[in-house]
């Protein structure tokens, strides 16, 4: 009676890769598809291929018994067309039908079988772009569904995955919302993954939005929660958005999100943010930075405050307006700490000019 419901159970997770391989096989001379769909997304059939597992790929099973369906899936999955198999097959020169070895792909085993409509399915994959140049054509389009088709097909947890990670960043890239959306809330990505780029340094979705002027994607995903202060090429995501002089508003979220403003410029490393600004003619961005602290001291947030000034951040007595300075302001509205603060900051800043004319 168990046997009436056999496509239901999963394959059995506790076998090695081998057995579970063998598994696979016995499904698909079985026709078992729904049984084979539910369990080959816990073991990656694709990477234990391409590993040199098996020595007959599982689509030859396939092409084999003419099954259309199977073929179809295991196409879908992405597996290497170009691997090889020794077959013996009859030789059109023996009268007598002698078997003779062939080393054939799997296009080439479904036409040696005269199985013409599978040999016509894998030529016609065989010809499509790249994985990856279709998947980016794909993110183009900006349709959840679309894209979430694509990414299933794979038919994979830990491969779907991975592409969903790579889809975050690509995302971030195209400056999709819906997309980051998607990636974050039904693939369940982390928004500060992490992937390493061509040139050796790390990248987060916020970091590749700020370096593709994806201004929007970039304040998205900062109000979804990205930590602003994952390092990258640029240090961390203020500094790389006054690199690649992203807009005001950018700016001031990162502030506001506690971007450290005291991280520095890799290629001005003893200048500060304020400094860089100044040197690299960024006018409004050195603007966005006073008016940070001018925010700060307006909310009497003097922890913040004392927090930039111990990590060597020492430009808060700034200029409010033309009359008046950002001591006189903490004086109007009685933040005696901040006014102390600005003091202890000055007295330094007299005595390190004392001594370099000593």
């Amino acid at each position: 009676m168990d046997d009436t419901f056999d496509f239901d159970k999963p394959v059995v997770d506790t076998k090695d890769d081998a057995s579970l391989y063998l598994d696979f096989v016995r499904l698909v001379e079985s026709n078992q598809l729904r049984r084979f769909e539910s369990s080959v997304n816990k073991f990656d059939i694709i990477q234990y291929e391409l590993n040199d597992g098996p020595s007959k790929p599982l689509l030859f099973y396939a092409i084999e018994r003419n099954d259309e369906v199977f073929t179809k899936l295991i196409l879908d999955m992405e597996v290497p067309l170009d691997k090889e198999y020794s077959v013996m097959v009859p030789s059109s020169s023996s009268p007598t039908g002698e078997l003779v070895q062939k080393t054939l792909n799997a296009y080439e085993y479904a036409r040696e079988l005269q199985h013409n409509d599978l040999a016509n399915l894998i030529h016609n994959r065989k010809n499509l772009p790249p994985f990856d140049q279709r998947f980016f054509r794909t993110l183009q389009l900006n349709d959840v569904r679309r894209c979430e088709t694509f990414i299933h097909r794979l038919h994979n947890d830990k491969r779907q995955h991975d592409l969903s990670t790579k889809g975050l960043f690509l995302a971030a890239q195209l400056g999709s919302i819906r997309l980051l959306d998607y990636f974050l809330t039904r693939e369940k990505i982390d928004i500060d993954i992490q992937q390493q780029q061509e040139n050796g340094y790390v990248t987060t979705a916020l970091l590749t939005a700020i370096t593709f002027n994806q201004n929007e994607s970039a304040k998205f995903l900062l109000f979804r929660g990205a930590n602003p202060n994952v390092k990258g090429q640029y240090d961390n995501a203020l500094v790389t958005a006054l690199h690649y002089e992203s807009q005001n508003d950018l700016l001031s979220l990162l502030l506001d999100k506690n971007a450290d403003l005291t991280a520095r410029h890799p290629d001005y490393k003893k200048l500060n943010l304020r400094e860089y600004c100044i040197l690299t003619s960024r006018v409004k961005a050195k603007t966005e930075l006073d008016a940070y602290i001018k925010r700060l001291i307006i909310s009497g947030n003097y922890q913040r405050l004392k927090w930039l000034v111990d990590h060597g951040y020492q430009y808060i007595n700034i200029k409010i307006d033309a009359k008046r300075s950002a001591k006189q302001l903490a004086k109007e509205r009685y933040y005696d700490k901040i006014v102390k603060l600005i003091d202890h900051v000055e007295n330094i800043q007299m005595k390190t000019k004392i001594k370099m004319n000593f």
